[in-house]
């Protein structure tokens, strides 16, 4: 070989190198996968996390070292990787060669430069994720971090052959009202030290809620161990502080977990802790197994009276907020805010969407939505003829082939009002088939109906989702609109409105409480503002159209020489 190609050679691994030490500064393991799935490079500590060196790996097939209950969303997120060129933090277990199995974060690129395969970085979850605050409360959501860590223990007793056990204690029945604060702070400290010390590596106990703690502990250290500490430190509190009667109430639970899938797992611990929590004296079951088949039991009796609740639609009812152009008043379109009807009372979105998502009912609720908005659209006496109606449909019911062949089925049969139909598509990020997404939305395009994105600049891959999807409108997340009113938050608000208008697409910012905000939107060159500036979601608002003249004219983003239109 000459010097010039030893050179090159040279510099070809010293580039790969940086690459590797790039991708290792947080991850464990780096794999280069070809088209075929098959693995033509491994480096890291593969070995030494796994018990499987680099030599295991290479020329295998990457979905072989995979858990059986995760190759459903290992194949996902491989599909989702290779229609978007990215893959961001999926959480997967691996089989080691011993058979031991470990939870992972999975994360990858597709690189230009390599056409023909892409790379996977591999990391442990950490033993316990630091939680983080609302964005919106600024709390922490200790229920949540609390099973996180639960889930992790189970995980790695599965690699130690260990076998552990839950402990929940409650002291909310307690009156600490007669107490001094800082005694009742300091027992309910003492109470969380003693429960860490007796959890596994003393790193394996949480706080539920105000009054409420749990541990996970293996067989040193025994329940009835656990339970007789805990009187007697509520005995010794009792005797100094001269108080009442401290009601504590505490349970344990068997955490073999041998025949549960993760999300299985996940949905018996959220209801074993929601459950306990609640009503703690009441609580009675024994094993992570059977709060898994009573969980199962209670979600099947919901998505029963969800169905019941929504079907047919005579219960859905739509709450329609103006979205409007700043410079002349005028009224795009309604979003239609959807809400279910019972006992004289809406039920929020934030009640209804999550659980509908969870179960996979959301392409069923889209469904009956959509087509509740049609029925509208054709009845003048429920939406003016002039008005456009936007209704949200989930990135979820986009993947599901069922739900846009039944979704086909009542355009076609509504084409006379498709015009004045926007839909408004939700969790973009969870399309996890593009291509497929991109065929279905350019199909309602044709039709007749338009296509917006919503929250759109939440999530990692948003940009791509704008360059790969067609779409007519996007609603801007409303953090950046908010952060707007800072200097440097402004400049991304502008950039991001210049790359839409170049895109030939429609922007409009939502959250638009005063004329000082709709000032800014007006400067960085957005088309259409929405929020209570303009006014609230009611009942009846696109039975007549409104015009905002005014409102555009006292905020200063008027064009000049408007004119005021009487609607």
């Amino acid at each position: 070989m000459g010097g010039e190609d030893a050179s090159i050679v040279d510099k070809l691994k010293a580039q790969r190198d940086r690459f590797i030490a790039f991708a290792f500064a947080g991850a464990d393991l780096l794999l280069e996968v070809g088209e075929d799935d098959v693995i033509a490079y491994s480096a890291g500590a593969g070995e030494a996390l796994y018990g499987l060196s680099d030599g295991d790996l290479t020329g295998k097939k990457l979905a072989e070292f995979i858990h059986g209950k995760d190759r459903r969303r290992f194949n996902d997120a491989l599909l989702k990787l290779k229609n978007t060129g990215r893959l961001d933090q999926t959480v997967i277990t691996m089989v080691g060669a011993s058979g031991a199995v470990s939870k992972l974060r999975m994360s990858g690129i597709r690189l230009p430069q390599f056409p023909d395969s892409y790379h996977l970085v591999l990391s442990h979850v950490p033993p316990v994720a630091a939680a983080e605050p609302d964005r919106v409360t600024g709390e922490v959501d200790h229920k949540a971090r609390f099973i996180e860590m639960v889930q992790q223990r189970l995980n790695e007793g599965n690699r130690l052959g260990q076998d552990y056990t839950l402990t929940l204690v409650d002291l909310s029945a307690t009156d600490f009202s007669s107490m001094e604060p800082s005694t009742t702070q300091s027992f309910l400290s003492t109470v969380m030290d003693t429960l860490e010390e007796y959890s596994v590596r003393g790193a394996s106990a949480g706080t539920l809620a105000s009054h409420s703690f749990g541990l996970v502990h293996d067989g040193k250290v025994p329940a009835d161990a656990v339970n007789k500490r805990l009187a007697a430190l509520v005995d010794r509190f009792t005797g100094k502080s001269g108080t009442g009667t401290v009601k504590l109430h505490s349970r344990s639970l068997e955490m073999d977990d041998s025949t549960l899938s993760d999300d299985d797992i996940a949905k018996a611990l959220n209801y074993i802790v929601t459950g306990f929590v609640r009503d703690s004296s009441r609580f009675a079951l024994k094993s992570l197994a059977e709060s898994a088949k009573v969980a199962i039991q209670d979600t099947l009796v919901r998505v029963k009276n969800f169905r019941a609740m929504v079907r047919g639609g005579e219960k859905l009812a739509f709450l329609y907020q103006p979205v409007v152009n700043l410079r002349t008043g005028a009224v795009l379109k309604y979003e239609a805010f959807t809400r279910i009807t019972h006992n004289g009372s809406f039920f929020a979105p934030s009640q209804i969407i999550p659980f509908a998502t969870e179960v996979g009912l959301i392409g069923e609720f889209d469904l009956i939505t959509i087509t509740k908005a049609l029925k509208l659209l054709r009845n003048p006496g429920e939406v003016s003829p002039l008005a456009s109606i936007a209704v949200n449909v989930s990135g979820h019911s986009l993947g599901n082939p069922a739900f846009y062949q039944s979704l086909f089925k009542v355009l076609e049969e509504n084409r006379q009002v498709l015009g004045r139909l926007i839909l408004e598509v939700t969790d973009a990020a969870e399309i996890y088939n593009l291509d497929e997404a991109k065929r279905l939305l350019a199909r309602i395009r044709k039709l007749g109906a338009r296509i917006s994105l919503d929250d759109f600049g939440s999530g990692g891959s948003a940009f791509d989702l704008l360059r790969f999807l067609p779409v007519d409108f996007v609603k801007i997340d409303a953090l950046y609109v908010q952060d707007a009113r800072d200097p440097r938050g402004r400049s991304v608000l502008k950039a991001i409105t210049t790359l839409c208008h170049d895109l030939g697409i429609i922007t409009v910012g939502e959250c638009v409480e005063d004329t000082g905000m709709l000032q800014i939107l007006r400067d960085v060159n957005i088309d259409y503002a929405q929020g209570y500036y303009f006014a609230q979601p009611t009942v009846d608002a696109a039975k007549r159209i409104k015009y905002f003249t005014e409102h555009v004219k006292i905020a200063g983003t008027a064009e000049p020489g408007l004119s005021v239109v009487v609607g």
